[in-house]
């Protein structure tokens, strides 16, 4: 049975979304570059240590709101239903992780997420970080999936599988974005999306195709 958070917890949960609130809007306001933590710090009207204790560095702090949807696939794969077939567990789960576009504002009415990505686009910083993020997040989940075949870390195979669903991640986020910038609909988006999916996971189950 799951636990509701306590009291303490709830208050700190609310205090980390405030300080990454204000973050972001500085952020978006200024660009990355040109804010530094005090300054979020005083207009969140929290202590700079305060501000280090939820988020370490700066770029931590960009991301606390904009966490990549893939962070948590490690720890999905790991509590997926046991006797599931991976392949089938993963083409659930990302066709399923499209489901809110179709719900999602026009461009004009999104106009935060693509302030969110104007920043990230002026800024090295966030880019090295975002790089970094998907290294770990790649490092992880090849660990949960060379748990899942039985195999040894450094087997190819587990890695290579990691790599093409991370690769998939970005192939999907960056045709998001083009598709978003060239004004198709929701509709259109998310049909344009689950194809993409759906290739990438037959290349995982059926291998290179071969001519004739």
């Amino acid at each position: 049975m799951k636990q509701t958070p306590g009291r303490r917890e709830r208050k700190k949960q609310q205090t980390r979304e405030k300080i990454a609130r204000v973050a972001l809007e500085l952020f978006i306001e200024r660009g990355f570059e040109q804010v530094t933590v005090a300054e979020v710090a005083e207009a969140a009207d929290v202590a700079v240590n305060t501000v280090y204790n939820y988020f370490p560095t700066k770029e931590d702090l960009f991301f606390g709101l904009n966490q990549p949807m893939e962070a948590s696939l490690a720890g999905i794969v790991r509590q997926r239903e046991k006797g599931q077939a991976l392949l089938t567990f993963l083409r659930q789960l990302l066709l399923g992780s499209l489901e809110p576009i179709k719900a999602m504002p026009s461009p004009e009415q999104d106009s935060t997420r693509q302030q969110v990505l104007r920043v990230i686009r002026e800024s090295p910083a966030l880019q090295a970080r975002g790089r970094q993020m998907t290294e770990f997040i790649e490092e992880d989940l090849a660990h949960a999936l060379a748990e899942d075949m039985g195999t040894e870390l450094d087997d190819i195979v587990p890695r290579l599988v990691a790599d093409l669903i991370l690769t998939l991640y970005s192939r999907i986020f960056a045709e998001y974005a083009r598709r978003r910038l060239k004004g198709e609909s929701s509709e259109e988006i998310h049909a344009g999306l689950s194809t993409m999916v759906t290739a990438g996971l037959d290349l995982l189950a059926l291998g290179i195709p071969t001519r004739d």
